[in-house]
């Protein structure tokens, strides 16, 4: 029960106490005023009636005339004359029931007892006889009905006006007290934030201490975020150049190759510097080492210009460079062969040629085949003994649609006439129970169904991506109201959040299904998320208060940056195919995904692993302590 409630409810309590008290009080005092002044008033009629019958001839006509002229006018319960023998000589009494305006029941609580008027009647010196009489009680009564009434209304007035007062000056007293429950709850929802200490001494110790709280918790997330991110860089990086190392960077490749909702096609370059061993003895370990940095730069500015792109050092010579979803080849090997060349020249003790291979790839070949391929050109170019580059532009599959123009007729299409399909994929607990399904997203383009990875590059290119996922949500919500899915989860673009229409039109949809809300779980990649942090944050404030669970995909690469992102009440991770690829038999990644799935619990969030592809990996991840897990193996 909220404090106002509380309030009001004493005050209630408290003025009917006050009233009951003070209507008793009233009534007494009332009644006994009432009672003397009736008493005085018969007392004086009946002297003044009997004086005046004393001086009167003892008529009897007279004297009842006298007496029913009295009576009529001066409101008597009876007026009567005895003789002194006791017998009645006239008696005038009310006929009937009074008709009183106050009720039976404050009659019968609150009666007047009056004592009658008695006066002696004279004839001469000889007594006539004995007056009494007694007043009408009736206009007493009402007069004290009245004043009952009136103190009445005046108790509810003030009654309503202490509660009104004291709402008031109880919202003022505890407004920081919202602060408080605004606090702890955004600490119930995961978000450890921080408040401003009001003046009042103990809201200002509770919120001191709330404080204190947040931010051991906030510190504790960020040193054990860094410490993840040390352990994952050292055990995933290469010590000299800081690149993915090999292990790594075939992890993140095979995850392009399987990965639903990866580019379908992509372009692989490798780098090598000839002569390694030479150059060693030749330049020193030194000066060797920073030819290798300045290489890996090379590689990660080239990364920093394609969305999606990786390098890495697959040994101690050769690099390799990753862009999905591009097959520019020629424009982007005449820039490398360039900047390497530039490179080499710059190396004056010795000749160093830096050769470059360049192929495409597709979703539907092994790791192992595309890297062949590379390998394959990277020695035909290194037989040049040249800083130069070997292309191969084989792509191994053929476009649809050869122009921006095509491409936006055909998903516009999709979108309009044939709609958005979505297949889903399970995700489970290691006891097997379905945590919620994944929705990937299927198009019809010229007959064919496609997965999103065929689609998506063009669609973010011709700025389709907020329409796309709006279709797919509503295609979820569909999914939801038919049975087919009890949770879904929907993967969502950065582009897409990024847009007011489609937030709003997104709230929209949810608000016509407000039952089936806490049953849609919304997802976004990791780096998308990190890259647009702002739009991230003002898509969970309007999201989250709708019940809808959010999450990040592909998570662990960027995990020391949770701590700006732990004020958002993010409910679940998903944590990337690279981490756990051949995770049995990486002691360092099982660290990582253990530590991460620690800091993850202690903040309220489901740890869920991604492309588990054997039941080797899922020991592992059961023994990290990972919630749920989906992938191949999984269904």
């Amino acid at each position: 029960m909220s404090l106002i409630k509380q309030l009001w409810i004493a005050v209630i309590i408290l003025m009917t106490i006050a009233f009951f008290s003070s209507l008793s009080i009233s009534i007494f005092s009332a009644r006994q005023y009432f009672e003397e002044q009736l008493h005085l008033k018969n007392i004086d009629n009946a002297n003044s009636l009997g004086l005046t019958l004393s001086q009167l001839e003892k008529d009897p006509v007279t004297i009842e005339l006298l007496l029913a002229a009295q009576f009529d006018t001066g409101h008597y319960q009876f007026i009567e004359l005895v003789d002194p023998e006791g017998e009645v000589i006239q008696r005038k009494q009310q006929e009937g029931a009074s008709e009183y305006t106050a009720p039976d029941w404050f009659i019968r609580i609150a009666p007047l007892n009056v004592d009658t008027g008695v006066a002696l009647v004279q004839d001469g010196w000889n007594q006539y006889g004995v007056l009494r009489l007694e007043s009408h009680t009736r206009f007493a009564h009402e007069a004290l009905w009245t004043t009952t009434k009136e103190l009445l209304l005046s108790f509810f007035v003030v009654a309503f006006g202490c509660g009104l007062l004291g709402t008031l000056i109880l919202k003022m007293i505890t407004r920081p007290l919202d602060d408080v429950v605004l606090q702890a709850e955004a600490i119930g929802g995961r978000r450890f934030i921080t408040s401003h200490e009001p003046r009042t001494l103990e809201f200002g110790r509770v919120v001191r201490a709330m404080n204190i709280l947040s931010e051991r918790i906030r510190h504790m997330l960020d040193v054990e975020a860094r410490r993840l991110e040390d352990m994952r860089f050292k055990n995933q990086h290469d010590s000299v150049t800081e690149l993915p190392n090999r292990e790594y960077f075939l992890n993140l490749l095979d995850a392009q190759l399987t990965r639903d909702d990866a580019a379908g096609h992509g372009s692989l370059f490798m780098v090598r510097l000839s002569h390694l061993a030479e150059i060693n003895k030749s330049l020193g370990y030194k000066q060797t080492d920073q030819l290798l940095c300045a290489i890996a730069d090379l590689i990660k500015e080239a990364t920093a210009k394609h969305a999606d792109a990786f390098g890495g050092r697959l040994n101690g010579s050769d690099f390799a460079l990753l862009i999905p979803g591009n097959d520019d080849l020629v424009n982007i090997s005449d820039e490398l062969v360039s900047a390497l060349r530039r490179l080499a020249e710059g190396v004056t003790e010795d000749k160093v040629y830096l050769p470059l291979s360049a192929c495409c790839y597709v979703k539907s070949e092994s790791r192992g085949v595309v890297l062949m391929r590379g390998d394959n050109a990277l020695a035909i170019a290194e037989q040049r003994e040249d800083t130069c580059a070997e292309i191969i532009k084989t792509t191994g599959t053929e476009e649809q649609f050869q122009s921006a123009d095509k491409w936006r007729e055909a998903l516009e299409y999709a979108l309009e006439t044939l709609g958005v399909r979505i297949h889903t994929f399970s995700v489970k607990s290691p006891g097997g129970e379905v945590i919620h399904d994944e929705a990937m997203m299927r198009l019809e383009l010229n007959g064919e169904l496609r997965s999103a990875g065929y689609f998506i590059p063009w669609a973010k290119r011709l700025n389709l991506m907020p329409r796309l996922d709006l279709a797919v949500a509503a295609a979820a919500i569909d999914r939801l109201k038919s049975g087919a899915s009890e949770h879904l989860a929907v993967n969502l673009s950065v582009e897409a959040i990024s847009d007011a229409g489609f937030r709003r039109q997104l709230v929209e949809q949810l608000k016509e299904v407000p039952d089936l809300c806490y049953r849609i779980w919304l997802e976004l990649p990791e780096k998308s998320v990190l890259n647009s942090l702002e739009a991230f944050r003002d898509f969970c404030m309007v999201i989250k208060p709708l019940g809808v669970k959010i999450g990040m995909e592909r998570a662990g690469a960027g995990f020391s940056e949770i701590g700006e992102l732990q004020d958002l009440g993010l409910d679940y991770i998903k944590v990337d195919s690279a981490f756990v690829r051949d995770l049995p038999d990486n002691v360092g990644n099982q660290n990582f995904v253990r530590g991460l799935a620690t800091v993850a619990h202690s903040i309220g969030m489901l740890v869920i692993a991604e492309g588990v592809q054997t039941e080797q990996e899922i020991a592992a991840l059961r023994d990290c302590g990972v919630d749920a897990m989906t992938g191949p193996i999984i269904g």
